[in-house]
């Protein structure tokens, strides 16, 4: 998240007044008593230029200008009330004085009072329409009110107003930034550079920009030249270290944490970071990953993301008991449909009628719906709904799952929600600029939908393995599949792709079936998703297997990564199943014509797990909990076969894919 914005505090306390010695006070000089009381506030003598301006008012109580500087001073100290009384005292004898409208509305936005501080600033331009101060600061309180556009506009007043406006053009950087508008965020971040090309904060967060766009190197530049400019900057050396971890430079990455430390040893972010570089990166190091997110949390207990990071490193190493407990937390890092009523506990509900929701992406329902007819089978459950991503409705209907799935239109997910792949993965923090809230949509039509639904208590789909206090021992469906496709779609795409005419033998040192071995693959997941890097790989990497005698390949890819199918060699035959996939229902319904799926660990394996069909998972280059550290198989599915990097942290699709062709032909001999 972005830096702290800058708000804009006024210097002009007073306006054209001739300055009297404070030296030469008269008893009843109320003008000198102001100027004394001027020069020690500025002075930074806050305490005896309180008592000057107060004398000051005893002998001239009408003095605005005196109560509008003594108002500051309460402000400075943190005595709101009382400035708040002071600046409205000042307003009472001078309503049209555009500094204290200003100066009050500045108060109540360091109080927390946005909607008084909105009405205060619009006032205080209404006199002064020029005011670039007032535009910036009224930016960020709406900006911090979750009205996004209005305070972008503000921002862009200012500038036009005053185009040398480091802090305008430092704001308006920042809720871009905030808002994923990358590039609009770098041009203001440029801007500001020319203004001030010593702004460190700059560097910083063009840095994470970079780094938000792959680029690590250009990146890694901007931290050090924040460095050279502030050497003694412990967040350019975190975000220099976030840099080198998704590099895979874990050497460096660590020193920069070090260094990190050694300038403020109290940082939490930075041993969730070390944690977390333990945790994916190298195998065998979880206990010191948990030292470090233990470290962490002990810095800032209510730290949501380090206990997700946490909750990961328990379940990579099976130890479920503390892995469920932590993993609640992730409710807090990710975007997820509101409880409206009582979070089911995990008692009875015998006569009673339970919601789930879906949460993060299509793989973690696919993986985890397997809960639900345990609801009705082991709780008595009367009814059970449940509230998919769009997508999964026709494909969970046509499973029995003792369920009613609901339409996912239900609620109108955003764009940070649609759902894809599995996002819950131990992940490094970037960026230290985390005082600006993140706004998301507005919760109060979803609160309404789901107000109309008739039940009685509600939970998230991936709490249920903690209430069922899952295990490698009791996970629900370990042996068969639960998830079924639709017979007359099956039938389609068999009598159209599928021909059931054998190939001609081709000269093989082993005897051949008589028809091919078809094979389901998928490459590539959303590329806007930041576990993708680790986990999609090029379809170049395949064409060993399509090259294969005897072999029938079929890609189950739709969107993106289809247009490399384009891009591939004459002899590389690869048929397009995905384009005519509409839902899930229909991928489901081309894996039950296929002998086996070989993916990425995309929703694709979990569906073709689920379906009981042979899948083999190329799993990314860092370690993911659900497949654990040890397994070449997964104990949630049937017949799910795990192919790992050699070097944990270290992408070798190559070497992967050559162990894959290899027992590749083993499948044909045995066939």
């Amino acid at each position: 998240m972005a830096k702290k914005i800058k708000i804009k505090p006024k210097s002009n306390l007073y306006s054209g007044r001739n300055s009297k010695s404070p030296n030469r006070l008269l008893p009843n000089d109320a003008e000198a008593y102001f100027q004394a009381g001027f020069a020690l506030q500025q002075a930074g003598k806050l305490d005896e230029a309180t008592t000057y301006y107060k004398k000051a008012l005893m002998l001239k109580p009408n003095d605005a200008e005196a109560y509008n500087n003594l108002g500051t001073i309460f402000q400075q100290t943190g005595k709101f009330d009382e400035a708040r009384k002071s600046f409205e005292q000042t307003i009472k004898l001078r309503p049209n004085y555009a500094e204290a409208h200003y100066n009050l509305g500045f108060m109540l936005q360091q109080a927390g009072k946005l909607d008084e501080a909105t009405t205060c600033y619009k006032k205080a331009l209404m006199l002064r329409p020029d005011d670039a101060e007032a535009y910036n600061n009224l930016g960020t309180v709406l900006q911090h009110k979750g009205n996004v556009d209005e305070a972008l506009k503000n921002f862009k007043i200012a500038i036009r107003l005053k185009p040398d406006y480091a802090a305008a053009c430092y704001n308006i950087a920042s809720v871009l930034q905030q808002e994923s508008r990358l590039d609009e965020s770098m041009f203001y971040y440029e801007k500001l550079l020319e203004i001030n090309p010593y702004h460190v904060d700059a560097y910083i967060n063009m840095g994470i920009i970079l780094a938000e766009k792959e680029q690590f190197d250009e990146a890694a530049k901007k931290h050090m030249k924040a460095l050279t400019l502030k050497p003694e900057s412990s967040e350019a050396y975190f975000n220099l270290g976030s840099v080198f971890t998704y590099k895979g430079m874990m050497k460096e990455a660590l020193e920069c944490y070090n260094k990190a430390l050694a300038l403020k040893p109290d940082y939490a972010d930075v041993y969730n970071n070390i944690g977390c570089m333990l945790a994916l990166n190298t195998r065998g190091s979880i206990d010191e990953a948990v030292k470090n997110y233990k470290k962490a949390l002990a810095l800032k207990p209510d730290n949501a993301n380090t206990h997700k990071n946490l909750a990961m490193a328990y379940l990579l190493v099976k130890d479920f008991e503390n892995g469920w407990e932590e993993y609640e937390w992730r409710l807090k890092t990710i975007l997820a449909a509101p409880l409206i009523k009582f979070k089911w506990d995990g008692s009875s509900l015998e006569g009673k009628t339970i919601l789930i929701y879906a949460e993060q992406g299509y793989g973690d329902t696919l993986q985890f719906v397997r809960y639900l007819p345990k609801l009705y089978d082991e709780f008595g459950a009367k009814k059970v709904l449940f509230l998919p991503q769009k997508g999964l409705e026709q494909l969970l209907r046509e499973s029995d799952l003792k369920a009613e799935i609901l339409d996912a239109n239900v609620i109108a997910r955003s764009p940070e929600n649609r759902g894809d792949e599995a996002i819950s993965r131990a992940c490094p923090e970037r960026s230290v600029r985390n005082e600006i809230p993140r706004f998301t949509r507005n919760d109060s039509s979803i609160i309404s939908s789901l107000k109309s639904l008739e039940y009685d208590t509600n939970i998230h789909l991936l709490s249920l393995p903690r209430i069922f206090k899952t295990t490698l021992d009791n996970i629900p469906s370990r042996q068969k599949r639960y998830l079924k496709a639709n017979p007359e779609k099956v039938k389609w795409y068999r009598e159209r792709y599928f021909d059931p005419t054998p190939y001609t033998l081709h000269a093989t040192p082993y005897s051949l079936p008589p028809t091919p071995l078809k094979i389901g693959i998928f490459w590539q997941g959303r590329p806007g998703l930041k576990p993708d890097r680790n986990r999609s790989m090029p379809l170049k990497y395949f064409y060993p297997l399509c090259r294969l005698p005897y072999v029938k390949v079929y890609s189950l890819q739709k969107g993106y990564g289809i247009e490399q199918l384009n891009e591939a060699p004459e002899d590389i035959k690869v048929t397009n199943l995905g384009k005519t996939f509409h839902d899930f229902s229909d991928t489901a319904a081309a894996i039950e014509n296929l002998d086996m799926v070989i993916t990425t660990d995309t929703a694709v394996a979990h569906l073709s797990g689920a379906l009981g069909k042979k899948t083999w998972i190329l799993l990314p280059s860092h370690e993911e909990w659900r497949w654990h550290l040890d397994m070449d198989y997964s104990p949630w599915y049937e017949d799910v076969r795990l192919f790992r990097h050699k070097e944990p942290g270290e992408k070798d699709w190559g070497e992967i894919m050559e162990r894959v062709v290899e027992q590749v032909k083993i499948e044909i001999k045995n066939l």
